[in-house]
């Protein structure tokens, strides 16, 4: 009988959770919007990104798709289910896309802001993303044999 487990997942799960809601209170990047930089906690764009398809933040949005599918993964991964690796990286490959925008939706009249520089938050919420990432795949990797 075996007094205590360690389950290989814990520390992947705890250290991207960890970084996911540290990056929460962090801006995430800073824009110019017109009346001087700007900036917002990273909180912000989690509240309010999922409506951005209503105010024509087609792109914003599928960027925001990143945190559902981030949360499906840790689920899916927390039961073992080998599909979580197709969730995370597509929340990958999402969360690393944005770095490449230039641009951004500012408010529902269509106006942009350039992006002047991304932020910690932005940093460390890409990083929770691939701590799982990693950690799904090591895990599966690791435990190939044991795994349906």
């Amino acid at each position: 009988m075996k007094i205590f487990t360690y389950d290989s997942k814990r520390p992947a799960i705890y250290l991207s959770v960890g970084l996911f809601i540290f990056s929460l209170i962090r801006p995430a990047f800073v824009f110019d919007g017109g009346r001087g930089l700007e900036s917002d906690q990273s909180f912000i764009y989690l509240l309010i990104g999922g409506i951005g398809l209503f105010g024509g933040g087609t792109a914003e949005f599928l960027i925001w798709l990143a945190n559902p599918f981030y949360f499906i993964a840790l689920f899916l991964f927390a039961k073992n289910k080998k599909v979580s690796i197709l969730f995370i990286l597509i929340s990958s490959l999402l969360a690393i896309s944005f770095s490449s925008w230039e641009e951004i939706l500012i408010s529902e009249s269509g106006s942009n802001g350039k992006i002047v520089s991304f932020s910690s938050g932005y940093y460390l919420w890409v990083t929770s993303i691939l701590v799982l990432c990693f950690g799904i795949i090591y895990y599966f990797g690791k435990h190939r044999s044991k795994i349906d």
